[in-house]
């Protein structure tokens, strides 16, 4: 099993991601590599309410750049695609990276 990002070194995924988030097409190009961290990040031992919130929040809105990019590519500024799709994509990551591990309380994983 691979092991969880857990303790100070959580802190790391989730601040490298958030700058490629703020720079220019950073976050599209790294997302490979950096979503799989975030959601280890998330999952990690000792992650307070803090960080795996913020965690989640920048997959998302990594998840809707890079779903915003592919419908651009694909099909220029139709509408509403060019927006109702990442949308979805952010909720539905969202949705995955917040759901509590399987014999976890949802009081016991956010705390």
């Amino acid at each position: 099993m691979l092991r969880l990002v857990g303790g100070p070194w959580a802190r790391v995924p989730v601040a490298v991601s958030a700058f490629l988030l703020l720079s220019m097409g950073g976050a599209i190009v790294a997302a490979p590599l950096t979503l799989p961290l975030l959601y280890l990040a998330v999952r990690g031992d000792r992650v307070g309410a803090g960080l795996r919130t913020a965690a989640v929040v920048i997959a998302a809105l990594t998840v809707a750049e890079v779903a915003w990019a592919a419908t651009y590519l694909a099909l220029a500024e139709a509408q509403p695609w060019i927006w109702l799709l990442p949308v979805a994509a952010a909720g539905a990551t969202a949705a995955t990276f917040a759901r509590p591990p399987a014999g976890y309380e949802y009081s016991e994983f956010m705390l």
